[in-house]
């Protein structure tokens, strides 16, 4: 192995990406517990990759089944509505356990054997049902993946030491991106030809892809398994006073205390509400204008998602670098204006061809928003009660992306799907110029190193 790294770096030199790729690939020492880590890290989310691919297709395939564009509708909103109610029960279930991986490996086990039975629900369910069938499926499958968000953001944060998120989280998504856009590439040419040349008719190519998305989605537990993940902390909660529990003055005086306490993490929730909600509400209409109004096909579908994804694994790649340069809020300010600019080209500009520019385009720029928020945000956390703030914030969002796909679909109804896709993109634009208006204060950190 030696030999081989010796002649890598006379043909590369040691660059950076020489240097990483080393890093990347280099057995753990099994006396280094967050090196550990971070191999399995990486090697579960290849595997966990198949499932995205697959998982990419979810709406595709309701479309194809006859999927109404409410009932499309409804797989973006009612997975947000449970996540109001379930995110903070969540996390309080959680910050009572001293072991928490168990339970959030096991709620992601449930939901991926959620999509071992949608392979076999053509089987079992009559034509005329399986599009309402698939869509309850899918919202099912939510509940335990809500469970085990809420648990594995906050466990990320155990694991990787603040010195190593940037790089870790950079690499993990380029590691998905990669396995994803080439995936969803072959994916669609699959599925396309398979029906074409007979080999296996609709739903039969859709049902072999959940099969093969399936059985990587298993593997990667394997890796899940192996992390060594530390034991928690558990704060005592105080019960709440008697007669004080529905108390709107009791309430009013708590959250006047949490926002004098936490005024950063209050305006991140805002802003971010805002500016998610233009996303949430046109997420559901892309795939309709693509399938319905465009007459996108499968193979096309494909083609974009693995652009989209090769832009996000070059996106991560440069932003992970210019975060050595920039701190976490300049770097959000930068990128977060043009992450608004999709819906606005998509409309402008409504051909496929086209949208293949844009989706790579945009999938530049949303790492350096993902990367630098999400690291705010966990740095505005209080460490003890970080799954409590992250669930928080996430019933906040959920919220709105319940709300947002509803509203989006009502103007279908009643306005031309290119005029409701400027719409969320003006509602998405403002959110992000929230950002200048209300700037988010963080205590100083380093970025990455």
């Amino acid at each position: 192995m030696s030999r081989f790294w010796s002649g890598l770096r006379y043909r590369l030199g040691e660059t950076p990406w020489a240097r990483s790729l080393r890093i990347a690939l280099r057995a753990p020492s099994a006396h280094n517990q967050v090196e550990h880590n971070i191999w399995n890290l990486y090697v579960e989310v290849f595997w966990a990759a198949i499932l995205s691919a697959a998982a990419a297709f979810n709406a595709t395939f309701a479309v194809r089944l006859g999927a109404s564009n409410e009932l499309v509708g409804r797989l973006s909103s009612i997975p947000a509505l449970l996540a109001v109610f379930l995110l903070i029960p969540s996390a309080r279930f959680l910050e009572s356990h001293t072991k928490r991986a168990p339970w959030i490996w096991g709620s992601l086990f449930v939901a991926r054997l959620g999509y071992g039975l949608i392979a076999v629900l053509p089987w079992v369910i009559p034509q005329a049902h399986q599009a309402t069938a698939l869509v309850w499926l899918l919202i099912a499958i939510s509940i335990p993946s809500t469970f085990f968000g809420t648990g594995f953001n906050p466990l990320l944060a155990d694991v990787v030491p603040e010195r190593d998120r940037a790089r870790v989280f950079a690499n993990r998504n380029i590691i998905v991106g990669v396995m994803v856009a080439m995936l969803t590439f072959l994916a669609g040419k699959w599925l396309e030809l398979a029906s074409e040349r007979n080999l296996m008719a609709f739903p039969g190519n859709f049902q072999v892809l959940y099969v093969v998305g399936f059985i990587g989605s298993m593997m990667s537990m394997i890796y899940l398994l192996k992390m060594r993940v530390p034991e928690s902390k558990v704060i005592p909660r105080e019960p709440h006073p008697r007669g004080k529990q529905l108390s709107l003055l009791h309430w009013r005086t708590q959250a006047g205390a949490f926002w004098a306490g936490n005024r950063s993490f209050v305006r991140i929730i805002l802003n971010s509400l805002v500016f998610g909600f233009g996303d949430w509400l046109v997420g559901p209409l892309y795939i309709i204008f693509f399938v319905r109004h465009l007459n996108a096909s499968d193979a096309w579908i494909g083609l974009n998602s693995t652009l989209a994804n090769i832009g996000v694994i070059v996106g991560y790649a440069l932003w992970r670098r210019w975060l050595t340069k920039l701190d976490y809020q300049r770097a959000l300010l930068i990128s977060i204006p043009l992450s608004a600019l999709y819906p606005f080209l998509v409309s402008f500009f409504p051909h496929l061809s086209a949208i293949l520019v844009w989706g790579v385009f945009i999938n530049l720029v949303n790492p350096g928003v993902n990367l630098s928020h999400f690291n705010i945000l966990l740095n505005l956390c209080p460490e003890e009660r970080r799954a409590s703030y992250i669930a928080a914030y996430s019933a906040i969002m959920n919220a709105g992306a319940f709300v947002g796909p509803m509203i989006g679909v009502a103007l279908l109804n009643v306005l031309n799907i290119r005029w409701v896709l400027i719409i969320g993109g003006s509602i998405r634009l403002a959110g992000a110029l929230l950002f200048y208006v209300f700037k988010v204060q963080m205590p100083k950190v380093e970025a990455t190193r």
